[in-house]
C-alpha cells in the first residue's frame, strides 16, 4: 500500500541553518518558495528518511516525508536541536493533484508542490495513503522514498540519492557524513537502486520484503523499496553486486522480477526538484 505522509514544520530565526546542518542536502541552496529533495542520515551514513524540504523563508521550513517516520524525525531534530531557536510540529497531510484552479476553501497553511515531473497539493487533513497513480508515479520516476520497514538500512549512494541532489559533499558536515564521504571516494557501493519489471503475483510487495536468486533460492539478492502494482507492473530495489536479471519475491505465491538495466538512472536533480506554492493561487 502506498504510505501516507505528514508534514513536519520548522519554525524559529534558526530554522535554515539549524535544517541545513542536520539534513545531507545543501538546504541553504534552496531558494524561497523552492522545495528540494534531502536524506536524513543516522551516525552511521545510513538514510533513516528521504523528505521533500520546502523554503518559505529563512525561519520556516517544511519537511515533507512518509507518515510513518515524522514522529522518530521530529524527536531526532529536537535532541539535536541544543540552543537552535526553532521550533518543530507534526501535521498529517493529505495529497492530491491539484485541480487547474485552487478551491476557493484552501488553506492558509495548504501548498502545492511542483516540479517538471509532478505536481502535488498537499491539505492539512486526516491523512490518507497516497493515491495509487500518484504512487506509482513515483515508482516510475525512480524515486525511492523511505519508510519504516527500510529507515536506516542503505547509504544514500545505495539509493541513488546523488541523482536527485539529496546529499551534497559539498555542503560542510552532517550527521554520518563521514561514511558517506568515504564510500563517495573511495569505492562504490557494493549495493545499488534498480528498477524492476514484474511478471506474476496479484498483490503488491511490501518494502523491505526480501528478493531471491532465480538461480538459488536461498540467496538474497535485493530488498523492495517501493512497489507500484496494481497501477503498473514495475518496482524499485536495492541489489547486490551480484544479482541475477532475474529475482524472485522471498514469499508463497512468489512474483519475478527482472531488472531493467537500462533504466537505472532515469533520475534527474532539475525534473524531481521544483516550486512551493501557496494553495490558494490568484
Amino acid at each position: 500500500m502506498p504510505p501516507r505522509f505528514a508534514e513536519i514544520l520548522v519554525d524559529g530565526p534558526d530554522a535554515l541553518s539549524f535544517v541545513h546542518g542536520q539534513l545531507a542536502s545543501d538546504v541553504k541552496a534552496i531558494a524561497p518558495g523552492h522545495w528540494r529533495h534531502a536524506a536524513y542520515c543516522v551516525p552511521d551514513g545510513r538514510v533513516q528518511a528521504l523528505m521533500m524540504v520546502a523554503v518559505e523563508t529563512a525561519t520556516r521550513l517544511r519537511l515533507l516525508l512518509p507518515e510513518d517516520l515524522a514522529a522518530s524525525v521530529q524527536h531526532r531534530l529536537g535532541r539535536y536541536r541544543l540552543r537552535a531557536r526553532c521550533e518543530f510540529s507534526v501535521r498529517p497531510v493529505r495529497i492530491t493533484t491539484p485541480a487547474p484552479e485552487a478551491p476557493a476553501s484552501a488553506a492558509a497553511d495548504d501548498r502545492i508542490y511542483q516540479c517538471e515531473a509532478f505536481e502535488w497539493l498537499v491539505t492539512g487533513a486526516d491523512s490518507e495513503p497516497l493515491p495509487a497513480e500518484l504512487w506509482s508515479e513515483q515508482v516510475t520516476h525512480g524515486v525511492p522514498w523511505i519508510v519504516a520497514a527500510t529507515s536506516e538500512k542503505f547509504l544514500p549512494q545505495m539509493l541513488a540519492l546523488e541523482q536527485l541532489a539529496a546529499f551534497s559533499l559539498r555542503k560542510g558536515c552532517f550527521p554520518g557524513q563521514e561514511v558517506v564521504a568515504r564510500t563517495h571516494f573511495l569505492g562504490r557501493s557494493k549495493r545499488h537502486l534498480v528498477s524492476l519489471t514484474r511478471s506474476g503475483g496479484a498483490d503488491p510487495l511490501e518494502p523491505g520484503n526480501e528478493l531471491l536468486s532465480s538461480l538459488n533460492v536461498t540467496e538474497i539478492c535485493g530488498w523492495i523499496i517501493a512497489d507500484a502494482l496494481p497501477q503498473r507492473p514495475i518496482a524499485l530495489a536495492v541489489v547486490t553486486e551480484s544479482a541475477p536479471d532475474s529475482l524472485t519475491a522471498a514469499e508463497v505465491d512468489a512474483a519475478t522480477f527482472v531488472i531493467n538495466r537500462e533504466s537505472t538512472e532515469t533520475k534527474r536533480d532539475k525534473l524531481l526538484n521544483g516550486r512551493c506554492l501557496a494553495a490558494f493561487r490568484t
